[in-house]
């Protein structure tokens, strides 16, 4: 629209043409609350049951001093089943119905007060019926003149507020029960200055019509709720928390916990105050457009003066619940700060999905809820949704706005940097991956969401770009569901990478090449292994990296619609017309979009060049083809690798041939190109592998003529190289049109002779009238729709399939077993202080009990035997005696299970580690004897199960030692002395 006052020939703006986002921003706000309202009040109840979670931690072996994610992680994680023993006893999680309950509480009474703030605000005492102001009906007669002009139905309930002073109104109450209330100022200038009345309730009235009565007061209540039923129990649990602190001696210390909570209530603040404060300038620009003086708020503005100035005004804008009236009177005359991308709520906001998650993880985890990769995506996928559906009408709304104005079109990659940086902020503020340092033992890692946005970023403008462009509808609202569509698949899919392996697994150590190497011939294996593993340079670099974006059942398909989507506006282009939902003049029509042929050609090429790649690997691989036992291990990765990069290699050529195409959508024609290509090679690798062994020279894995679909084949990791093929498909796309970027910038600041002859772009002008819509042929267009079917489909049943096999539910030793095998656990150096508290806790939460118990076991079992002795039993009797005493020293082998390793020692833990084998051993062997009736074999096993006591006898004996060395009450059992504190194991 344009307001009075506008320069003449402005064109008029219309700032309804897209959502302004407030939805997904109140959702933003009701998320934070429940998260971190759930989070406080769990730390409030944890601090009132008094556990012992921090002995739980060092009896794992974890430093307090060692800020490291990865190896405290792994200490937890390789030894859950004993963490969650621990903690049963130790620091209980509350009832589950405890924790659910609260957020529901919060819901219900932030309703409750929902319902009762209109009647509070609209008490006797504080107003007054308009009646008994206006006894004639003028003022009544007035409104609902305004509001039968407006639309606004049904009329308002209007009472007064004769104490205000303020020239100024008020609605409150619900969209369809509104309550305006006229302060007394606003009546007093009523005959003075008319036009200022009528604006003031013009304004109200379109707060009412933009239903923003309901959304103000629901915020309200929420926040209000928000301070007294979780801000104020965390305070004064804090306060309590810190009194024992002081009271000890000690001096309080910023703990990451409380950091996390005052940031979640600082964001909870600002998305309250974004909500609030964003309906404003709608409001003001609907009153202008039914008949308000654009002059009728008469505040002065000051200047904006300095940079720092201006800057520091923007900062304070994000704490106001109303914008500056400089803003405000700014906007009237161009609503171009309603388009404006402001990067710091992006920032912000881009916290919002690693801190929301990292929350709701604290409230679950002690509930044994198993972490795996379908939870995580389900965690993401609203805070996921939410970040998308902000960030992208925000920049949707920038572009359109640009082409309307004829402006320059935003790149949006500053803006998508900027929400990266916010979930790099959200990394190192909640130690998600990092640990419990501030910085992150890979600092580079922070650098990977900012990236990740700013390409996200430029992919959502030059979408839109494209849209506009392309789009033939009434309104552009279609188009820009369809891009939030695919953003949010995105999103998700980057947030489950990244938080579930990605900040993790680029912020550790790398595996040996050794335990990837076993991990490969568990993963293809082979009875007789062709070649070393190990030899293979960056095998333990890129291998894991791989194996994560396979693991990521979605992420394939993230990319496909990254590229359908543009290409389906690609294929419905104009050839140059204005769109209808344009207005009738547009300052500067843009040239037409490029043809559709110039960004397919070179996918359909890349394709056939990625085709005859993979029937190339398929010729030389069977040069090398081993024995059928052999066609696993270093054979099959060799394989698959070969195979990916035949994909990944003519994608790139394509992408980089495509982003030549259109220099407005570089990236746009890359992703197409690139994706195109490797569509069509997986297709042929699909094919060539199913019929595997039914063209001798191209055989590789199969020696007979058979239907064998390759993502049922075995050996052949279909889903490891189909994601990685798309995803690095899509990663080389972005790496050519930031290329051809780079190139067409160094051209530009290079003089060339022949610039100035150089013909400037021209602009089509508008053809909407007077010209017919040229059209493609249909073919072109139903070949298009069918790959765009076919590569969707594809990937999403691929995807489906595979999140079905990963499941909710995990085994809980499988997974322990697996992950110490693969990365061992640690044993990082410590402090003596450190080590004497590990071992302290390690012995005393149940290491104790567990020592006696292994005693009281060969207690049983040598009174046994000495009974059998003395009574001169038969083999019958000496069964009868001794079973259910060999039996119960096999539940010992299960101590190094249900029990922590000892930490910090590793004499005493490989002496714990001998009991708990010689018990297993013993105890399975003696029942095997006394079943078998073998008198040496029973001998035997009762030699093992003697000398699991002795283990057990020097574990004590060795941490009496170091508790009275530290100067600590020694054990409860009295140390054992000489031969019957020696443990009999394997030298290490």
């Amino acid at each position: 629209m344009n307001a009075t006052g506008a320069p003449p020939g402005r064109l008029r703006i219309d700032e309804r043409v897209l959502g302004a986002g407030t939805g997904p921003r109140f959702v933003v706000l009701l998320l934070l609350m429940l998260t971190a309202g759930g989070a406080m009040i769990l730390e409030v109840v944890r601090v009132l049951a008094d556990g012992d979670e921090s002995g739980c931690s060092l009896a794992a072996g974890v430093d307090p001093a060692d800020g490291s994610y990865w190896k405290t992680s792994l200490s937890i994680s390789g030894q859950v089943t004993a963490s969650r023993f621990c903690l049963s006893l130790w620091a209980p999680a509350p009832p589950w119905w405890q924790v659910a309950a609260w957020p529901l509480l919060l819901l219900v009474v932030a309703a409750l007060l929902f319902a009762a703030l209109p009647h509070w605000k609209a008490r006797r005492g504080r107003v007054i019926p308009l009646a008994a102001v206006d006894p004639d009906g003028e003022l009544l007669a007035l409104l609902t003149e305004l509001c039968t002009a407006t639309g606004v139905a049904p009329t308002p309930r209007v009472v007064v507020d004769p104490a205000a002073a303020s020239v100024s109104a008020v609605v409150f109450g619900r969209t369809r029960r509104p309550v305006v209330c006229l302060h007394g100022g606003l009546l007093a200038v009523r005959r003075r200055d008319p036009k200022r009345f009528r604006a003031v309730l013009l304004h109200e009235l379109a707060h009412i019509a933009n239903r923003d009565v309901t959304l103000t007061y629901l915020t309200v209540a929420l926040w209000r709720v928000f301070l007294a039923l979780v801000l104020l129990p965390y305070v004064l649990c804090l306060g309590y928390v810190i009194y024992g602190v002081v009271a000890d001696g000690r001096v309080p210390q910023l703990d990451r916990a409380v950091a996390l909570a005052v940031v979640m209530v600082v964001l909870l603040y600002l998305a309250r105050s974004d909500a609030l404060r964003s309906r404003e300038i709608y409001a003001d620009l609907a009153a202008v457009r039914w008949g308000a003086d654009p002059h009728g708020w008469s505040v002065s503005a000051a200047p904006s003066g300095s940079a720092v100035r201006r800057l520091l005004d923007a900062f304070l804008d994000l704490w106001r619940t109303h914008p500056r009236w400089g803003l405000r009177q700014g906007a009237l005359v161009d609503p171009a700060p309603l388009f404006r991308t402001s990067v710091l709520p992006l920032f912000l906001i881009g916290t919002v999905p690693v801190l929301a998650v990292q929350q709701v993880l604290r409230q679950i985890a002690p509930y044994r809820v198993n972490f795996t990769n379908n939870l995580m995506t389900l965690l993401v996928i609203v805070p996921g949704a939410l970040v998308t559906g902000v960030i992208v009408v925000a920049l949707w709304r920038a572009v359109v706005y640009a082409v309307l104005t004829g402006t320059r079109v935003p790149s949006g990659a500053w803006a998508g940097g900027w929400l990266g940086a916010g979930m790099s902020a959200g990394l190192v503020l909640s130690g998600w991956g990092a640990g419990w340092a501030w910085q992150p033992q890979r600092p580079l890692v922070l650098l990977v969401p900012v990236a990740a946005g700013a390409a996200f970023g430029w992919w959502t403008t030059q979408c839109a770009h494209l849209w506009t462009r392309t789009s033939r509808g009434r309104t552009p609202r279609p188009a820009l569901t369809l891009c939030l569509a695919a953003g949010c698949v995105a999103m998700t899919s980057w947030l489950t990478w990244w938080m579930l392996a990605g900040a993790t697994a680029l912020n550790r150590d790398f595996p040996g090449a050794q335990a990837v190497a076993q991990s490969v011939l568990q993963w293809l294996p082979s009875k007789a292994p062709t070649g070393d593993l190990t030899r293979i340079p960056g095998l333990a670099t890129v291998l894991p990296q791989l194996s994560n974006v396979a693991d990521t059942p979605m992420g394939s398909l993230a990319v496909i619609v990254l590229w359908v989507v543009p290409l389906l506006a690609w294929a419905s282009g104009t050839a140059g017309r204005t769109p209808r939902w344009m207005p009738d003049r547009v300052p500067r029509p843009e040239r037409p979009v490029a043809p559709l042929r110039k960004v397919m050609l070179p996918g359909l090429l890349g394709g056939a060049l990625a085709s005859l790649s993979v029937v190339g690997v398929q010729a030389w691989i069977h040069t090398g083809q081993p024995v059928p036992d052999a066609r696993g291990g270093l054979y099959a990765l060799r394989y698959a690798g070969l195979l990916l990069s035949a994909l990944c290699l003519p994608a790139g050529l394509a992408a980089a041939v495509a982003s030549a195409a259109d220099r407005r959508f570089r990236l746009l024609g890359a992703l197409i190109a690139a994706g195109t290509a490797t569509v069509l090679g997986a297709a042929a690798m699909t094919l060539l592998v199913s019929v595997d062994g039914c063209v001798a020279p191209l055989n590789v894995l199969s020696d007979s003529c058979a239907w064998r679909p390759a993502w049922w084949r075995p050996l052949f990791p279909f889903t490891f190289v189909l994601n990685n093929a798309l995803v690095l498909s899509g990663l080389t796309a972005v790496v050519a049109a930031l290329t051809a970027v780079a190139v067409t910038a160094v051209r530009r600041r290079r003089p060339s002779a022949s610039r100035a002859t150089r013909r400037p772009d021209t602009h089509c002008p508008d053809t909407r009238a007077g010209e017919p819509r040229a059209r493609g042929p249909r073919a072109r267009r139903l070949a298009v729709i069918l790959l765009c079917v076919v590569a969707v489909a594809g990937t999403a049943t691929d995807g489906g399939f595979r999140r079905y096999q990963l499941g909710f539910m995990v085994n809980e030793l499988t997974s322990q077993r697996s992950l110490v095998q693969f990365w061992g656990l640690p044993d990082p150096p410590r402090s003596e202080f450190t080590r004497l508290r590990q071992i302290r806790a390690w012995y005393r939460l149940s290491g104790d009990d567990l020592i006696d118990m292994a005693v009281s076991y060969d207690s049983r079992l040598t009174a046994a035997v000495r009974e059998a002795q003395a009574a001169k039993d038969s083999w019958d009797a000496l069964d009868r005696r001794l079973r259910p005493a060999c039996t119960q020293w096999g539940s010992a082998a299960w101590f190094e299970t249900v029990w922590f390793r000892v930490p910090a020692d590793p004499r005493l833990r490989a002496d714990w580690h001998a009991l708990t084998t010689k018990a297993d051993n013993g105890s399975r062997r003696c029942t095997q004897a006394l079943t078998a009736r073998d008198q040496a074999g029973l001998r035997s096993a009762l030699l093992d199960l003697y000398a699991a006591r002795r283990c057990a006898e020097s574990v004590n004996a060795g941490i009496d030692g170091i508790l009275r060395a530290g100067g600590f009450r020694g054990t409860t059992r009295p140390p054992a002395q000489g031969t019957a504190a020696v443990c009999d194991r394997p030298a290490s």
